[in-house]
């Protein structure tokens, strides 16, 4: 009896946790066996490279199918490249120290220290309670598509979401008070909820600090070319596509959710009666101002420096020397963490607390350790590679740039591939005489999703708001998406010549 108890007991075990075991096997053997393809694969490279690309894929393969924490997979190398004589631990390890981990964290925070003392939100109702704006709902919609996508440029964009989908909802219930009780407004919380989500997409792209993956680019540009991208080199390129994409997006919108309400009688009361609660400037507001008024300062002073004094003079080197753009995060941050708030507990604007609770600890050690893989890729000839394979296909560099931006941006909807993209299109670019900077930065551009609400953080988070339904979301996010690849493929094939 006993044995047959014992025998039996494997059977009893919950189906659901067998699958669960399964499917975690499953995931965590997809990087080995992703592995050992790559390696059997006659790919021309050294045997250090296919090692190299080998463990990539593996870490890329975990990162999609996590049976482990990003962070985790991300030192991989760790085990594998002394392992694999590949590299000693002391130069693998080099390979990490890669100043974008601090990038990542600094403009996050300062994102984080906007929200966090209410400076965005005060933004957001100061701008929509002007004259002229909340009585007409076409120039409401207009009017918070571009706050939202003016705050995006300096936050990131599931941040930016987070920060204003409470008033764009605040704005769907005020419209449907208006025409009475428990009214259904479809289209106009649609509106708002994905005007929310394209908003801080368009705005993203106008500056280096709008999406964290747009470092992933500017390191790797740097990793490859040895060209550091300037703050305003990036603007260039970015504001255009930001307004381009701002209004294309709005037109979308407006001609297939026309909001049901043509005018909000009392839209403009409303909103100068949000904005009359706020009350003045607080101090800790004002200090944050302040710290972000030097942050700009800072990314913009040697580009500032060179055009009053020339670049050739000693004091434009010293800037450009004393102030790259890695410097300014982690001097974010020193002023972030000494600068006292107004609060009655003395602390400082931010605290570790913050940064240990808001600090995206497991992306910047996926990011790090992506740069990381991506570096002994280009030591060990992938950039020759990949080169020599797209200069073989024919392509030239005006369909490039829509090829990139096709694969970019359809396959974002379902993984995270800012450094593996920019590992082959950077070096096809240089191969083929298209601008490596343009090509770095249209990748940035185009590694967000717009079509599913698991597509990334940026969308879970506007979908989350109740206000679109899955089958809308989805169509419009195709349609979106085309768009999305005209538009950025296009301006940067124009502007490609002046980035």
């Amino acid at each position: 009896m006993v044995m047959t108890t014992e025998a039996q007991a494997p059977q009893l075990q919950p189906p659901a946790e067998r699958s669960s075991t399964t499917v975690y096997l499953g995931q965590l053997l997809a990087g080995p066996v992703a592995f050992a393809i790559v390696m059997a694969l006659p790919i021309a490279l050294s045997y250090e490279g296919r090692v190299a690309l080998a463990t990539f894929i593996c870490a890329i393969v975990w990162w999609m199918t996590q049976p482990m924490p990003w962070a985790i997979a991300a030192m991989l190398p760790f085990l594998v490249f002394p392992a694999a004589g590949v590299l000693n631990i002391a130069d693998t390890m080099r390979l990490y120290g890669q100043p974008i981990f601090f990038w990542i964290m600094g403009t996050v925070l300062m994102g984080y220290a906007i929200e966090k003392h209410g400076l965005a939100h005060r933004f957001a109702i100061a701008f929509l309670a002007m004259r002229g704006i909340g009585g007409k709902t076409n120039r409401l919609m207009f009017a918070y598509m571009f706050v939202v996508g003016s705050i995006s440029m300096f936050v990131s964009d599931a941040a930016t979401v987070a920060m204003t989908i409470p008033i764009g909802m605040s704005l769907v219930s005020h419209a449907k008070k208006l025409t009475g009780t428990n009214a259904k407004l479809p289209n106009f919380g649609a509106f708002i909820t994905l005007g929310t989500f394209y908003a801080s997409v368009a705005g993203g792209a106008a500056t280096i600090m709008g999406v964290p993956h747009n470092a992933i680019s500017v390191s790797l540009l740097e990793q490859f070319t040895g060209r550091q991208l300037g703050f305003f080199e990036w603007m260039r390129v970015g504001v255009p596509v930001f307004l381009v994409l701002l209004v294309a997006f709005y037109g979308v919108l407006w001609f297939l959710v026309r909001p049901e309400l043509k005018d909000i009688p009392s839209g403009e009361d409303y909103l100068r009666a949000e904005r009359q609660k706020l009350g003045p400037l607080r101090s800790s507001e004002r200090r944050v101002i302040l710290v972000f008024g030097l942050m700009v300062l800072l990314f913009t002073l040697p580009t500032l420096v060179g055009l009053v004094w020339g670049s050739a003079d000693p004091l434009s080197a010293w800037a450009n020397r004393a102030l790259p753009v890695w410097v300014v995060p982690p001097a974010v941050m020193f002023l972030l963490f000494t600068i006292r708030s107004s609060d009655q507990d003395g602390s400082t604007l931010l605290t570790w607390k913050d940064a240990e609770v808001h600090g995206p600890w497991n992306n910047m050690f996926l990011v790090g350790g992506a740069v990381a893989m991506t570096d002994a890729l280009t030591q060990f000839g992938f950039v020759e590679l990949m080169g020599g394979i797209i200069k073989g296909l024919g392509v030239g560099s005006t369909v490039l740039p829509y090829i990139a931006a096709t694969v970019v941006a359809i396959s974002t909807n379902f993984i995270s591939g800012t450094a593996l993209y920019c590992s082959v299109f950077i070096p096809a670019a240089i191969q083929i005489g298209f601008n490596p900077a343009s090509m770095a930065i249209l990748i940035a551009h185009l590694a967000v999703g717009l079509i599913f609400p698991w597509a990334g953080a940026t969308a879970a988070t506007a979908f989350a708001a109740g206000e679109v339904d899955l089958r809308r979301m989805i169509m419009l996010g195709v349609m979106t998406t085309a768009l999305f690849i005209v538009i950025v493929a296009t301006i940067h094939v124009v502007m490609a010549p002046f980035v």
